[in-house]
């Protein structure tokens, strides 16, 4: 199978992709183990996580994938989100950061 592209999806998205498929016909085991995962792990819906990307990504030092990654995270403090951040050698002001963290609330 050849991939023809890629983006970052979150972990919401691939849920409504994958309940979708299922709808179709029988998901693979690996697709069912996913899905079940995204069931359980995902705490926003589709149309929130996309008005969240935006916002996130106004910040220039944020880009798309990041910002998918917080908010599947979805961090409570300050320091778990330095920590997913210090991954990508990305330093926010401390207000940048409770900024985000409030939006995810």
């Amino acid at each position: 199978m050849e991939t023809k592209s890629s983006k970052p999806a979150s972990i919401a998205t691939a849920k409504e992709i994958l309940s979708n498929r299922s709808k179709e016909g029988e998901l693979g085991y690996e697709q069912t183990q996913a899905l079940e995962n995204a069931e359980k792990f995902s705490k926003f819906k589709p149309d929130r996580i996309k008005k969240l990307v935006e916002k996130l990504t106004n910040n220039e030092k944020i880009n798309e994938e990041l910002a998918i990654k917080i908010i599947d995270i979805c961090p409570t403090d300050a320091s778990t989100l330095k920590a997913i951040l210090v991954k990508d050698r990305i330093e926010l002001s401390d207000e940048e950061i409770n900024q985000i963290i409030k939006e995810l609330s």
